[in-house]
């Protein structure tokens, strides 16, 4: 192999590592993205479970005449 098809195959196994780091990269900020999307409909599935939540219960011991 000559010297210009060595420094070649350098250079490609360069640029494909870096090239594969910012697949990488990108597809963990996509995660991310995902990742807190969903952590924020959780919270709000959350929320509103709770309002549901106390709202039966106020139904009910205004149904008995129970005072809180």
């Amino acid at each position: 192999m000559t010297l210009n098809g060595i420094q070649m195959l350098a250079l490609g196994l360069a640029l494909g590592a870096q090239i594969a780091q910012t697949a990488h990269a990108i597809a963990d900020r996509r995660a991310n993205r995902h990742a807190a999307a969903a952590a924020r409909t959780a919270v709000k599935r959350a929320a509103g479970d709770r309002y549901l939540g106390s709202l039966a219960l106020y139904r009910i011991q205004q149904g008995y005449g129970a005072r809180p």
